[in-house]
């Protein structure tokens, strides 16, 4: 009993009254019965038999980033990086030294040390909702002795009572961010017992680990955002746009994407097109022209140069002059004066957008706008008041991935840029038509924002005809069974065109903030030099991450600097997880030397602002 009322006081500081409470209210009759319904006879034995099962064949992710050519200053560090941890003797896919072990399902506990045991898990989750296990492990194991080995590993060991998977992912997604993202890098996810929640975590392993390592953001592209936003605000009207077409709430909005299962409904799209609204989206501007159908609105969101080059022809084309853009103001500034008809938003979770606000001449900024142009789409259709959102060609996946895209588009044209990109079949995910479609990472990030976007907008209704990946709040229709109105949407473009023709321009003060930037880079550099150890290193770098949370403008900086730095530690981890302890030392001080070198150029970067 000593052991159950040690285990009693541990567990106090995590659950709240009511549920601790019914974790103590729990009898040693009870437990004993529990565990016998459970288990049967011999649970510590049980137990042990299934960690050997587990590690024959673990269920585990390992995080890494590539070498490659890019000349972004985190990447030139990963590069450097990497050399040095493979002078070193890394294997990539070997056991790892260290990593974040998930336990779905607590049961008598005795796996838990046993897998401590077997592998240098530094940090522990306990995805556990019943009282009567927590009650039947305070009985076999120490949690305190879990607590302190985890702490002189340098991680923790954290309970999750949840319920549902929405919770899972937003216990993660605090944990992650308090703690850091090296928490990503080797993750083990061992499943003790079956239940609908932890099936889901399990079976959706790889989309939530991917989800989480997603989107970061870096210094550079940050700036090259402020730099197009800046610009655009001279001759743009950067606004929110609410519900300035509600009047036509109840007109249909084909928003057309570029999948493969485009191709089968283009010819009805054609016949339609006088009683939609029709919305290309980046690259399905190209087939929609071939197959001789004119767009009403055309959605851009990304700021780099070459997606402008890529559809240079087409965004050119005199036919598509009085076409309605619909872009972020991020976008490229060339891309945006090809149109005298716009409508600009600011972008969620932009520094632009940040900075504007600060200054006092912000808007309400676009959320789940990214990470694909579709996604774009629905978002801002849905932010200027149209409730009748058609999906076509929106496919987030595919049957073959050598037709990932309608070929009519340019990613089979071979003196396109687009024709280099590939597509493998990276995973499974629920089919609209079908009972699955492979997709890849930033395909199935597209789905789940666009799920995550009409959670908060149950007023919608977006019907999918796409023929690739199932859009949960979605209604399901082939588009050829779709009945339309015979309005005609001439009689509705004018009232739009009014809007979007009218401009006028502001200037962005971007304040003292890159300075101060600065300065908390030249700090962040002196904690690493100073630190102990690589581990240390690693700390540093994740309080520095934590710690841009606490001040006033601190989304400004989040959005500067973060991202280039959760390169660094997720780089790091993935490294030392991977060499054997005895070289660590050697790595800690090459690591400081490109780490010191980063952060200079970082702050050089910064200082041409």
């Amino acid at each position: 009993m000593e052991l159950f009322e040690q285990n009693l006081e541990y567990l106090k500081r995590y659950f709240p009254n009511p549920f601790y409470n019914r974790i103590c209210s729990k009898k040693p009759s009870q437990i004993s019965e529990f565990q016998s319904s459970f288990y049967g006879e011999h649970a510590e034995s049980k137990c042990y038999k299934q960690v050997e099962l587990f590690l024959s064949h673990p269920a585990h992710l390992s995080l890494s980033f590539s070498t490659n050519t890019y000349e972004y200053t985190h990447q030139l560090c990963i590069n450097s990086l990497n050399s040095i941890a493979d002078d070193l003797g890394r294997k990539s896919n070997s056991k790892p030294q260290r990593g974040t072990l998930i336990v779905l399902g607590l049961g008598a506990g005795y796996h838990i040390p046993k897998l401590l045991s077997k592998i240098r898990y530094t940090d522990v989750i306990v995805v556990e909702s019943n009282a009567a296990h927590y009650a039947m492990a305070c009985q076999h194991i120490n949690f305190a002795a879990l607590h302190a080995e985890c702490e002189s590993r340098s991680g923790s060991i954290n309970f999750f009572n949840i319920e549902s998977f929405d919770q899972f992912l937003s216990e993660m997604k605090g944990l992650i961010d308090q703690n850091g993202v090296h928490l990503l890098s080797d993750i083990s996810l061992y499943r003790h017992y079956s239940t609908p929640l932890t099936d889901q975590i399990f079976g959706e392993f790889k989309q939530w680990r991917n989800s989480f390592a997603s989107m970061w953001g870096f210094l550079e592209d940050e700036l090259l955002g402020l730099k197009h936003t800046s610009e655009n605000r001279l001759n743009s009207t950067v606004s929110c746009h609410e519900n300035v077409f509600s009047e036509f709430e109840s007109f249909p909005v084909v928003i057309v994407g570029n999948g493969p299962s485009l191709d089968k409904s283009i010819d009805e799209l054609k016949k339609q097109s006088d009683h939609v609204f029709i919305v290309s989206c980046g690259t399905s501007l190209a087939p929609l022209m071939k197959a001789g159908i004119k767009p009403d609105f055309h959605i851009e969101m990304e700021r780099t140069s070459v997606n402008f080059e890529i559809k240079e022809a087409e965004l050119k084309d005199p036919n598509n002059k009085d076409v309605v853009l619909i872009a972020l103001s991020t976008v490229y500034p060339k891309l945006l004066t090809q149109f005298d008809n716009r409508i600009v938003f600011a972008k969620g979770n932009d520094l632009g957008a940040e900075l504007a606000n600060l200054s006092g001449d912000g808007c309400k900024a676009l959320y789940h706008c990214n990470p694909t142009v579709t996604n774009m789409a629905v978002a801002s259709f849905i932010r200027m008041g149209f409730k009748n959102i058609i999906l076509l060609g929106c496919d987030y996946g595919y049957v073959d991935h050598q037709k990932h895209h309608s070929q009519l588009s340019s990613y089979y044209e071979p003196t396109n840029l687009l024709s280099n990109v590939n597509f493998d079949n990276e995973m499974k995910v629920k089919g609209n038509f079908r009972p699955f479609v492979f997709t890849s990472r930033i395909f199935n990030e597209a789905r789940a924002a666009q799920e995550r976007l009409l959670g908060h907008n149950s007023s919608v209704r977006v019907t999918n005809t796409s023929d690739g990946a199932h859009i949960q709040g979605t209604q399901i229709a082939h588009f050829e069974d779709l009945k339309f109105d015979k309005k005609s949407k001439y009689k509705l473009m004018p009232t739009v065109v009014a809007y979007a023709s009218t401009h006028s321009g502001s200037q962005l003060n971007v304040g003292e903030y890159f300075n101060d930037a600065c300065d908390k880079l030249k700090t962040l550099k002196a904690q690493v030099v100073g630190a102990d150890s690589i581990t240390e290193v690693k700390g540093q770098l994740n309080r520095f991450i934590y710690e841009l949370r606490k001040e006033r403008q601190s989304f400004v900086y989040q959005l500067l600097l973060s991202g280039s730095i959760k390169y660094i530690v997720a780089t790091i981890a993935s490294h030392i997880n991977h060499l054997p302890l005895n070289v660590w030392a050697d790595y800690d001080v090459k690591v400081r030397i490109e780490l010191s070198a980063m952060l200079d150029k970082l702050i050089y970067e910064l200082t041409l602002q």
